[in-house]
């Protein structure tokens, strides 16, 4: 049994006998350690004694599996994390239209990822295969529809761990540009790092202005851990005042009490960064401004962690490096050792 390539081809074949009988059969990979992950897979069904059976996966669609998960598994998700699927499944069920599971194959995948360079980032494409995954796997636990998850062999992309954050100059210019109504919605994540989606539909019962607190419940939270944030003064003072003027079950709202979008805010975010001349600027980065300032400041990244809502500390040691002080004070520790050369040196004749 082993893997060739015909006169010419690009596609790697298998051969093999099976009951008396030989086969060959096209791998559907033109990547070599994609065809042995096929390979393999056949090897397993001859041996289990399933080779030639019907699968359910030639049966069932790729628009099915997607359509399933949909149902069944993103409403346990957080809201967040069900709107990014949401967005998902419809982008990929187009991009696998008319696919059946057993043509969804490592080496489809491994294209369709490469032609997805070109537009999207690789923190999106690791998404939407992080979906796809998902989706294959509650397929072969579950629901047995098939065998073998096709995103198993694919290597995700490396991802730019970003760490932006406001000088202050820089952040009053942008600022002078907001239009007003944005500008309590900037104050307040910039001064809470509350993602943008819980910022922008935060609602007046997660808001506690006796105790100078918000807290979300699991299920607004992207890692589904709630949260609790205390407000400063400039995040209190912005709530209070828009409290006295409450005409919505939502903070932040429309003249007719409908919440904002989070595209719109967005927008008008950026247009105020490309008008002040700073176009890097995004939304998210407020969020990092908040993490990075408090380090800034000698804060514990446990406690930096706990007020981000971090879902484990690896997410917060990306700020780490900006603790200058903290770690300069304490390399000076080693000072000793100049201490005992100095003396060394005083007792050297």
């Amino acid at each position: 049994m082993g893997l060739y390539k015909q006169k010419s081809g690009k596609v790697w074949w298998v051969f093999f006998s099976y009951r008396g009988r030989q086969y060959r059969q096209s791998t559907g990979a033109t990547n070599k350690k994609l065809a042995e992950s096929v390979h393999a897979k056949i090897k397993t069904q001859i041996v289990e004694g399933k080779f030639l059976e019907k699968s359910k996966e030639q049966d069932k669609t790729f628009e099915q599996l997607v359509d399933r998960y949909s149902e069944e598994v993103v409403p346990m998700k957080s809201l967040n994390t069900q709107r990014d699927d949401k967005s998902y499944a419809k982008i990929l069920k187009l991009e696998f239209k008319g696919l059946y599971l057993d043509e969804i194959t490592p080496d489809l995948i491994s294209k369709k990822k490469h032609q997805w360079k070109s537009n999207i980032g690789g923190r999106t494409i690791n998404r939407r295969l992080s979906f796809i995954s998902a989706a294959f796997t509650q397929a072969i636990k579950v629901w047995g529809w098939c065998r073998f998850n096709p995103v198993s062999c694919i290597k995700r992309e490396k991802e730019r761990k970003r760490v932006k954050y406001f000088p202050d100059d820089e952040f009053e210019k942008i600022f002078e540009e907001f239009v007003d109504w944005v500008k309590p919605i900037v104050l307040v994540a910039k001064n809470t790092g509350l993602r943008r989606n819980n910022v922008v539909n935060l609602r007046w019962s997660q808001v506690d202005l006796r105790e100078r607190f918000i807290v979300l419940d699991a299920e607004e939270m992207k890692n589904q851990q709630s949260l609790g944030v205390p407000l400063n003064a400039v995040a209190f003072n912005v709530l209070k005042d828009l409290a006295q003027i409450k005409k919505s079950l939502f903070v932040f709202c429309k003249a007719n009490g409908n919440p904002y979008t989070a595209w719109g805010v967005t927008r008008a975010f950026k247009k105020a960064c490309i008008v002040a001349n700073y176009p890097d600027y995004r939304f998210h980065d407020l969020r990092h401004d908040f993490c990075s300032k408090l380090v800034q400041r000698g804060v514990d990244l446990y406690k930096v962690k706990e007020l981000a809502g971090h879902k484990d500390i690896s997410s917060t040691l990306r700020y780490a490096h900006l603790r200058r002080k903290d770690l300069t004070d304490s390399i000076r520790v080693l000072d000793y050792s100049d201490s005992i050369i100095g003396d060394k040196k005083k007792d050297s004749p």
